[in-house]
């Protein structure tokens, strides 16, 4: 039995196809998202921007809710598959996006080699990695951010959770940000951490996994995604399947 924690609104597509290869789940999401009301300062950097970045699909879809694209003229990036097609389909041009679907990725693209003196607008939620604003800074850019949502830890009882859990012969976890990870963790009582370390994690990044080594999960219990999107997501728990169970 695998545990799906993708944020609600963003897990419908993977446990529909889930259901279609008979692949048994619980859904239990650990945070929510919440839209961000735009202010005249951040539509003003969205407007003036000589290039935009989306690190996320809620970037995208929250930013949709409360302007039109017609506005935002700047070359648009996506840091993934996923979060570049909604931002293609909403701006009605293309968008440019790396074959490595990380902030690592998004910075080894050409459009960010040269960017001196330019002005950079990154859309996202509140914290995140500072990777992006710091290297791009650091070649001479003028960076700054619009954060057009939230995301918010869902108030939930964790020892109750762990319980419900481990009644449904949950063997697998899959968590799509660190963010998630980590909110598992802190919910769960201390007690309880050894029966998460002893379960297999799909995770989506190198960071996620440096995350779950150091929250003392075995090398061998993490199995990476190519990414975050939903079709690398149900290829890694297809191959666990067959390679694990």
């Amino acid at each position: 039995m695998f545990l799906i924690t993708r944020p609600a609104g963003k897990a419908d597509h993977l446990l529909e196809a889930l259901d279609s290869h008979d692949i048994g789940y619980l859904y239990q999401p650990v945070i929510t998202t919440q839209m961000v009301q735009l202010k005249a300062r951040d539509i003003k950097l969205l407007t003036q921007a000589e290039l935009l970045i989306f690190v996320s699909l809620s970037a995208v879809h929250t930013l949709e809710q409360q302007m039109s694209a017609a506005d935002i003229t700047a070359p648009l990036l996506a840091v993934g598959e996923t979060t570049a097609a909604a931002l293609a389909r909403w701006a009605g041009r293309p968008v440019i996006v790396p074959q490595d679907q990380r902030s690592e990725g998004l910075l080894s693209l050409a459009e960010l080699q040269q960017v001196a003196g330019k002005q950079i607008v990154v859309v996202r939620g509140n914290a995140g990695r500072e990777l992006i604003k710091q290297t791009l800074t650091g070649r001479g850019a003028l960076v700054r951010y619009v954060q057009s949502y939230s995301r918010i830890p869902l108030p939930l009882d964790g020892a109750q959770l762990c319980k419900q859990w481990q009644q449904q012969a949950i063997h697998c976890i899959v968590a799509t940000s660190n963010e998630i990870l980590q909110r598992i963790f802190s919910l769960v009582p201390s007690e309880q951490h050894s029966w998460l370390c002893q379960q297999h994690w799909i995770l989506v990044s190198p960071r996620a996994r440096d995350s779950a080594l150091a929250l003392g999960i075995l090398p061998r219990r993490i199995h990476l995604a190519s990414s975050a999107n939903d079709d690398a997501l149900l290829d890694a728990i297809k191959q666990f399947k067959k390679d694990v169970l």
